[in-house]
C-alpha cells in the first residue's frame, strides 16, 4: 500500500523526485454483507447492510501502529421499497446510513514566529458525523389512447433528503479573531451538500 509521508503535501519534490513523498506499508480489509430482497406482488424492494473493517500498516507513519484507512466505513445500510397499488402509480423509498469517513485533526496549536503551527493527533484517528438520509418519489403513467400506444409517458415527483439532513461533506478550519490581541479563535466547521430537494418531472420515450 501507499500513503503520503508525515508533513509532506502532494506539491512538494515535483522538480526533484515525487516519490520522496510517499512511503509503503500493509493494508487488511474484511467484513460482511447481507442481501435479502422481495421481488412479487405489489410490495417489493430490498435490505442490504455491510459490515467491514480496514486497516492500514506502515511503519513510518502513525508509529507504526495500525489506523482505519481513509474510505473505513464499518456499517453500511440500504432500504428500498417499491409499491405499485395500480397500472397508473408507482411509490417508492429509500433509506441509506454509512458511517462517516476517518480523517486526521490538530489536537494542538502553538505560535511559532508569528504563525500558527499543528501538532495532529493519530492518522485518521478521528471520524466524521453518520451520513444518512431518506427519499421519496411518486410516479404516475398517464392512461394512453389509441394514438400514442407506442409513447412510454410518466410524471415523477420526488424529494431527495426529505427530512434535510446536513451531512457532512467535508471539514475546514476558519480563523475569526486577532492574534496579536490574543482574541484568535479557530474552529472547525462542517461544509454539507443537497439539503432538501423537491423535484417534479415528465419523462417519455418511443
Amino acid at each position: 500500500m501507499v500513503e503520503y509521508a508525515e508533513n509532506t503535501r502532494p506539491d512538494e519534490n515535483i522538480g526533484t523526485n515525487p516519490d520522496n513523498n510517499l512511503v509503503f506499508g500493509q493494508g487488511s480489509s474484511y467484513g460482511a454483507e447481507l442481501f435479502a430482497k422481495r421481488k412479487f406482488g405489489k410490495l417489493n424492494g430490498w435490505v442490504g447492510y455491510t459490515w467491514s473493517k480496514t486497516d492500514r500498516v506502515f511503519e513510518d507513519l502513525n508509529n507504526g501502529d495500525p489506523f482505519p484507512a481513509k474510505f473505513d466505513r464499518r456499517h453500511d445500510l440500504s432500504v428500498v421499497v417499491d409499491w405499485t397499488p395500480s397500472k397508473r402509480w408507482n411509490f417508492g423509498a429509500i433509506f441509506v446510513y454509512a458511517t462517516g469517513n476517518t480523517l486526521t485533526l490538530p489536537v494542538q496549536r502553538y505560535f511559532l514566529e508569528g504563525f500558527v503551527t499543528d501538532v495532529y493527533g493519530t492518522r485518521n484517528g478521528y471520524r466524521m458525523i453518520p451520513y444518512h438520509r431518506a427519499d421519496i418519489s411518486a410516479t404516475f403513467f398517464p392512461k394512453k389512447n389509441d394514438t400514442d400506444r407506442k409513447v412510454d409517458r410518466r410524471w415523477v415527483f420526488s424529494i431527495y433528503n426529505i427530512y434535510n439532513r446536513a451531512n457532512p461533506y467535508f471539514l475546514f478550519f476558519d480563523n475569526e479573531g486577532d492574534l496579536l490581541e490574543g482574541t484568535l479563535d479557530i474552529q472547525a466547521k462542517q461544509v454539507s451538500l443537497f439539503p432538501i430537494l423537491p423535484s417534479v418531472s415528465w419523462n417519455f420515450a418511443f
